[in-house]
């Protein structure tokens, strides 16, 4: 997969705690912001994990993930295209029998660019409701490589770096994370990006749902860890960032991780 040219986007993140299990106040959430962001040039907007459902619907997953049809991603498609800006969005998406902690990526365009199942479940409850999934993704828009992961997918440094191997420039993070865990957030999402060199968009919820109550603090990061953009601990609010192509060949000019442990792993066999 490649791109050509010289070639920029302006990412945003939509940080807001949604509705519980409110599917069609949710798409109006996402429609207003989506349209607020194109307002403000953002060319790709990124909600939180499960975003369209409400992420802890303890005993009704399956009932809400069965609701979304195809009117919903329709409906999603339109925000998309009518604002000409791209979206990710988080939501239960239900196959056959299984049920996936998934998140899809619609361009401008309204097409459908990639869909993206979490593989590493996080808890319990996530164990008892989601089926992993089980491939990466990897899609061009406007020039950028972009590679998704949801929530506990990152702290995994094998994840992220299948990423950066697979020819990502943007790891994209739709993410529930809660309280006590906001050093993810302020410690290791840096980190990510930086052995990596590759951009973070951190997506994170607010407010609470039953007894869990999400950290905020959305955060962009670029290839070396610099902080783009963060939003606050407890309010509803949009941040952006630029990533650029050209801040990914200088970052990676005077030395690339990925070339430095492939020479390890040469000289070790």
């Amino acid at each position: 997969m490649t791109s050509t040219g010289p070639s920029s986007l302006t990412v945003g993140i939509w940080q807001d705690s949604g509705i519980l299990g409110n599917i069609a106040s949710n798409l109006a959430i996402i429609s207003r912001e989506t349209a607020c962001a194109s307002r403000r040039g953002v060319d790709l907007l990124i909600f939180p994990e499960c975003f369209l459902t409400g992420y802890f619907n303890k005993n009704e997953v399956n009932l809400i993930a069965r609701k979304i049809d195809q009117d919903t991603i329709s409906a999603l498609q339109i925000t998309a295209k009518s604002n000409a800006t791209a979206i990710l969005v988080g939501y239960y998406e239900a196959m056959g029998v299984n049920t996936y902690n998934s998140a899809i990526l619609i361009g401008s365009n309204g097409e459908i660019l990639a869909n993206y199942r979490k593989r590493a479940l996080f808890g319990d409850w996530e164990r008892s409701v989601f089926v992993p999934g089980s491939e990466p993704v990897l899609t061009v828009y406007q020039g950028i490589r972009i590679a998704i992961l949801i929530c506990f997918d990152v702290e995994f440094p094998e994840l992220a770096r299948e990423c950066a191997r697979n020819g990502a420039d943007l790891i994209a993070v739709p993410t529930s994370n809660m309280e006590p865990y906001v050093h993810i957030n302020r410690c290791l999402v840096p980190t990510r990006a930086i052995e990596n060199q590759v951009y973070i968009a951190y997506a994170n919820r607010i407010g609470s749902e039953n007894h869990l109550r999400f950290v905020g603090e959305s955060v962009i990061h670029d290839p070396e860890g610099t902080e783009l953009a963060r939003a606050s601990y407890e309010r509803p609010e949009l941040i952006l960032a630029n990533i650029s192509r050209s801040t990914l060949h200088a970052a990676r000019s005077e030395y690339s991780y990925l070339d430095e442990v492939s020479k390890i792993y040469r000289s070790n066999n």
